[in-house]
């Protein structure tokens, strides 16, 4: 005769392992793409990447190599247009240094809204669209 305590022990470990293949295969968007300084390693990512942070590089050098503070990519739609923002914010003052990135498809061209105590600049020359989309994605 079967324990009633064994019996239960063996059903939940059973669920519990039909649960876990399924959790797993979950695709999830967030590691479906790079991380910012993981899309910055590479060209033409990394050269688009130096050219928008040049004009704030000499006071924010946490951002050289992207290295920072960093949320999953998430895509923001603005008037239908979709655009994957990255973020970052500088580790020892996250509140107040933060960024955000588009990179337009190939990796050659790159827009940013960076905040920092001193104000919000715009970085790269925005469209209207995607200035929106990088605004909405400030904390």
């Amino acid at each position: 005769m079967a324990r009633p305590d064994l019996c239960a022990g063996v059903v939940a470990l059973a669920l519990f392992a039909l649960a876990v293949p399924a959790r797993a295969q979950d695709p999830s968007p967030a590691h479906d793409k790079p991380l910012l300084y993981e899309l910055v390693a590479r060209e033409p990512y990394r050269t688009t990447w130096h050219k928008l942070v040049a004009p704030v590089l000499k006071n924010e050098r946490w951002l050289r190599s992207a290295r920072g503070v960093w949320e999953p990519t998430r895509t923001v739609t603005v008037d239908g247009a979709r655009f994957d923002v990255y973020f970052l914010c500088k580790p020892t003052a996250c509140a107040t240094n933060e960024i955000t990135v588009i990179f337009e498809s190939g990796g050659h061209h790159a827009a940013a809204a960076f905040r920092s105590p001193a104000g919000t600049q715009l970085l790269g020359a925005p469209g209207d669209r995607m200035r929106r989309a990088l605004l909405s994605a400030l904390h």
